[in-house]
């Protein structure tokens, strides 16, 4: 087994990437946020219908929240933003830089757009200071080859508030959803919505907009996907490839939420899970605000009132290959008049780090709950602690495969009961006890915990050398590690 160079990195254990399955008795298990309070409330007459596709930009005078509001089903949306200086205080900053049809709209920032607005601060230092700000969207416009058409376009804002349609980037996808697109630190990823599994529809090729729609609704029989392009500029860009799962599984998918994560070299993403039951049952009918279902279902489609909606989390190195929990990072929650139907668990892109030891998470719920205010829900989730591997009250282990590390201490971010503890011993390549015994016991709760070896050991004079760790624990959970 080659030896894995992580360095000084932090490795995340939210997947097997670092973990040797086969000698580990500790098991996965994914988190979930907890809700805090509703900190903004997005009550204006455009905002009461339906409010899509919040997106978070850090920039200098620090949060930008985007947003797309609804009038009805059959208007199309603008993009709005509010500000906010921490993550918890939002207002509506006075812009009026659009007039909506005679419906002021002082914090609009785009005046019409088709679907799926996403919106970003540019962090490649080549950006030229018109294009910092970037809006990623479907549009109508003309491509090279003389043609007026619906492609994934590029707007550009110098400051965040004055956008300008400037460039298709693809028509190879269906864009009713919310495609995200980022700068990792070497080239530009954008991650969008395609179909595959289209009946009466080839599939071995990539398809392009009008393929996918060319078909009376037929579409709506596939499965939603999500593909993956690169650039080096912004504007040419490799042809969209399907991203892979490691569970077999097959499932829509609806948003992707895919970002680089601050703390390791590691994409992760939050896609909203899509889950149509095929008629209406009892069971619906049972539930809390079935009214609403059904007012969906004859409002809008069919469908509509039949779908429910979660969030799952998925995990990757290489941004092709992914890890994804199927058990829900982010359920509907218990039964009331607003959920429990399409457009629950959407969370905002990106997250605001609180200066503590977790992030902030949004919502904006109620999504087809028409005529009411929507409201902007907070959530805390430890940092790392999107997923974990854990020990119950039975005693486990997690042996890592070969590591190649830098530094003269280990770092861990763990959580213990009182009962619970975590003992770690190092070990060669091949698993053999480089010192008698184990590490000073771990219990307690801290994502950056020194770990405590006996005075024979330094853990400096294997710096370089390949490695294994041996984590032995009980009721326990390790969330990543990192030497330094």
């Amino acid at each position: 087994m080659e030896a894995i160079r992580i360095g000084r990195c932090r490795v995340p254990f939210w997947d097997v990437y670092a973990v040797d399955g086969e000698k580990t008795s500790a098991f996965q298990r994914v988190m979930q946020p907890v809700r805090k309070e509703c900190c903004f409330v997005f009550d204006q007459p455009n905002e009461t219908f339906s409010i899509s596709y919040p997106c978070i930009v850090k920039d200098e005078n620090g949060y930008k929240m985007y947003y797309q509001p609804w009038y009805d089903k059959d208007l199309t949306p603008c993009v709005c933003v509010i500000e906010s200086p921490d993550g918890i205080t939002w207002h509506r900053p006075d812009l009026n830089i659009y007039d909506g049809g005679g419906l002021k709209q002082n914090n609009m920032v785009i005046d019409h757009v088709k679907d799926g607005m996403f919106v970003f601060y540019d962090t490649n230092p080549a950006c030229p200071a018109e294009e910092k700000y970037k809006a990623v969207g479907a549009a109508f416009m003309l491509h090279p080859d003389g043609e007026k058409k619906t492609s994934l376009c590029c707007f550009t804002s110098p400051d965040g508030y004055h956008f300008t349609l400037s460039h298709p980037m693809t028509r190879y996808g269906a864009f009713d959803s919310l495609n995200t697109a980022f700068w990792d630190g070497t080239r530009y990823v954008c991650c969008l919505r395609s179909f595959h599994n289209i009946p009466g529809v080839d599939n071995s090729e990539v398809l392009d907009l009008g393929q996918i729609y060319s078909h009376d609704k037929v579409w709506l029989h596939g499965t939603r996907d999500i593909r993956v392009m690169y650039s080096e500029d912004f504007r040419t860009w490799t042809k969209p490839q399907m991203i892979a799962f490691d569970d077999g599984y097959d499932y829509p998918l609806y948003t992707n939420n895919v970002e680089r994560y601050a703390r390791a070299p590691v994409y992760v993403g939050f896609p909203v899970r899509y889950c149509e039951r095929p008629e209406w049952t009892e069971n619906m009918t049972q539930m809390t605000g079935y009214e609403t279902k059904r007012k969906a279902t004859e409002r809008i489609e069919p469908r509509t009132g039949r779908v429910s909606t979660d969030c799952i989390f998925m995990c990757s190195h290489d941004g092709k290959n992914w890890h994804r929990f199927n058990e829900a990072f982010l359920t509907p929650g218990y039964e009331d008049e607003h959920n429990w139907i399409y457009g629950d668990c959407y969370l905002a892109y990106g997250m605001i780090d609180s200066g503590r030891e977790y992030y902030n998470l949004y919502t904006v719920d109620r999504h087809f709950s028409f005529g009411c205010a929507k409201p902007l829900n907070r959530y805390e989730i430890r940092k790392d602690g999107f997923a974990c591997y854990m020990a119950g009250g039975e005693e486990a282990v997690l042996v890592t495969k070969p590591l190649v590390f830098e530094g003269s201490e280990l770092h861990l971010n763990f959580a213990t009961s009182a009962y619970g503890y975590i003992y770690v011993s190092v070990l060669d390549e091949r698993g053999r006890p480089l010192f008698d015994g184990e590490s000073v016991e771990v219990f307690g709760d801290n994502i950056d915990r020194r770990v405590v070896f006996p005075d024979s050991f330094r853990l400096t004079d294997h710096a370089g050398s390949a490695v294994r760790l041996s984590f032995r624990m009980r009721d326990a959970k390790l969330f990543s590690m990192k030497f330094e």
